[in-house]
């Protein structure tokens, strides 16, 4: 659990350390403001929270559709379990025998 969270920090910390070293020199070079770096640093990392944030919200949305279309197919067919295929098909299973359930055949 550590892993998960102590390497993504010392990641960034190295990440933002090497661009500090590329950007100072250059800023002092071209006679810019000292605090460039750090706005530039500050920029980059604000956008990646932003971005993060707006995948996060798309996923959600996303998830949220499916369980939605997923309760619509189980109340439309309540006797039989209900799967979504990677096809887009719908998989229906009769919960009494366990098998497949075709609602356009007759039965």
């Amino acid at each position: 659990m550590i892993d998960l969270f102590l390497f993504p920090i010392a990641a960034a910390t190295m990440v933002l350390w090497a661009v500090w070293r590329v950007l100072s020199p250059l800023a002092q070079a071209h006679h810019w403001p000292t605090w460039l770096s750090l706005a530039v640093m500050a920029t980059v990392i604000a956008a990646s929270v932003v971005l993060s944030m707006l995948a996060d919200l798309r996923r959600e949305i996303r998830d949220r559709q499916l369980r939605r279309r997923k309760d619509v197919m189980q109340q439309r067919y309540p006797l039989c379990h209900v799967t979504l295929l990677s096809s887009g098909k719908w998989f229906l299973t009769d919960k009494a025998t366990g098998r497949e359930y075709r609602p356009d055949e007759s039965h």
